[in-house]
């Protein structure tokens, strides 16, 4: 992209951003004018945040429209402008409970924390986002490292093959669980090959000729995402077809995103439910096809639009970034600092297990289910409870804890795109682990700090092992990748 292609995009985003600074005023408004302890000023203070990513974004989107993958930031930032959309309007039928029917039942039974809590953490998550982004910035200059050239479609087969294959390997050897997070990171990489085959300018974009055989492919990663019982997974998986859809919208597009939020509503969310009721509170066992046959059941004795209010209520209670960073602002004054407890396991988290096979698990998540009473003991924890990473940095360390952690947080994922990109590997590995990072991003909010920080360390180690090893089996693709690439 030259310099007049963004001078133009700029111009074109002041309409943009005027709107942003009076979604954000109003923000403000309600910030000041109401109490912390009403659901109107944590309205207020998620406001804000929208409107400092959406303009974000809506730019970064823009000025990345050409490449085949987008920057890391531009996708944290609208992943956090979701986030707080969706957050906000849990808050708002929260609020006007009487006025939501089964919804607004579902979100006042399941309150957890008072509402002044949930303003602090919105004002730490916003405060991290701000600070996130700003270090960003001053770090990329004036080009985002954004994937702006695609490589041979034959190469990202291939790899979608290879990683399709290792993953099932892994997963039916029972010596795959000792190699820790390799055999997620094959079903990652095969995503990521999708990815650049949709999100490029040959056959195979989506919207073209053959967009069709990717879209098809994704069909057995979409199975093993629904195995997980987790939408994050099935988010992961949806991101081949929804980064071209948003970062090029096009009128005819507006109806393939407007299906898979139907799809999602209808579908995907009572399905996590259903999920969750019988694998994990039943201890059932039960498979894909069965748990779809429940929500087929449900909706013809409940109707479509009660079981999609029941699964969306229970995802906005489950998703609220306000609840679960308020549930950890509430522990915190109670309970005083914790200091760096959670990050002891720094010290050993990056042995391979098939090195150490007794290695500790690392739960936070667990824990900190163990620590609101939940489980007897961490082990014994059935269920995972998220602590948001701006607000279990704040638990640890106070606000001086985000506002060097976020820096730090953002140096290091900077560093580690621009070794992907820039780097020395230039192989179809470093393209693949870079949708790897990008998939991180997205819930980057949400994931314990331990893993914030140990997960772009391993992956760039994962990067130079694997580029060996596909330049000693499969030469090949390297030859492919370097000699007809195509430009985007």
């Amino acid at each position: 992209m030259n310099r007049t292609d963004y001078e133009l995009t700029r111009a074109r985003a002041s309409p943009m951003v005027w709107f942003s600074f009076v979604w954000a005023m109003f923000g403000i408004a309600l910030a000041l004018v109401y109490p912390s302890t009403d659901w109107q000023a944590t309205v207020g203070v998620l406001m804000i945040n929208q409107a400092f990513c959406g303009a974000l974004v809506w730019h970064r989107f823009k000025i990345t429209s050409a490449a085949v993958l987008p920057d890391f930031l531009t996708l944290f930032l609208f992943m956090q402008f979701v986030s707080k959309t969706l957050t906000a309007l849990g808050q708002i039928v929260s609020g006007y409970s009487d006025k939501f029917g089964m919804i607004g039942e579902s979100l006042s039974w399941q309150e957890l924390v008072t509402k002044q809590y949930l303003f602090q953490a919105e004002l730490v998550f916003l405060l991290a986002t701000v600070v996130f982004a700003f270090v960003w910035r001053l770090l990329e200059g004036k080009k985002p490292l954004a994937v702006w050239q695609a490589p041979d479609p034959q190469t990202m087969w291939w790899v979608y093959g290879l990683a399709i294959a290792a993953h099932l390997v892994f997963a039916v050897d029972p010596v795959g669980i000792s190699f820790g997070m390799t055999q997620e990171l094959m079903r990652i990489f095969a995503v990521g090959a999708l990815t650049v085959l949709l999100g490029g300018q040959t056959a195979y974009g989506l919207g073209r000729q053959k967009s069709w055989l990717p879209i098809l492919a994704l069909a057995p990663l979409y199975v093993l995402a629904l195995r997980t019982g987790m939408k994050a997974e099935v988010a992961i998986v949806s991101l081949p077809i929804l980064l071209p859809l948003l970062r090029s919208m096009k009128y005819n597009r507006i109806y393939w995103l407007g299906g898979f939020v139907v799809s999602v509503v209808l579908f995907i969310f009572p399905f996590s439910q259903a999920w969750r009721e019988a694998n994990w509170s039943g201890y059932e066992n039960v498979g894909v096809s069965e748990v779809a046959s429940r929500v087929f059941s449900e909706w013809e004795q409940r109707g479509l639009l009660e079981t999609a209010a029941n699964g969306t209520a229970q995802w906005l209670n489950r998703g609220s970034s306000a609840t679960q960073g308020g549930l950890v602002m509430m522990i915190a004054e109670r309970d005083g600092l914790l200091g760096p407890v959670l990050l002891e396991g720094l010290a050993t988290i990056f042995v391979p297990r098939f090195l150490w096979l007794e290695k500790p698990l690392y739960q936070p998540g667990a824990w900190f289910t163990w620590y609101l009473g939940e489980a007897s003991s961490p082990e014994t924890a059935t269920t995972s409870t998220a602590m948001m990473l701006p607000t279990e940095l704040y638990w640890m360390f106070g606000i001086f804890g985000v506002l060097l952690g976020m820096p730090l947080l953002a140096m290091l994922y900077f560093y580690t795109c621009r070794f992907l990109i820039q780097g020395r590997i230039r192989g179809p590995v470093s393209l693949v682990a870079f949708f790897s990072l990008l998939a991180l991003s997205s819930g980057l909010e949400g994931i314990h700090t331990i893993y914030a920080i140990s997960s772009p360390i391993i992956l760039m180690i994962y990067v130079i092992v694997f580029d060996h090893l596909q330049r000693l089996f499969f030469p090949k693709l390297s030859r492919m990748n370097e000699k007809k690439r195509v430009p985007s």
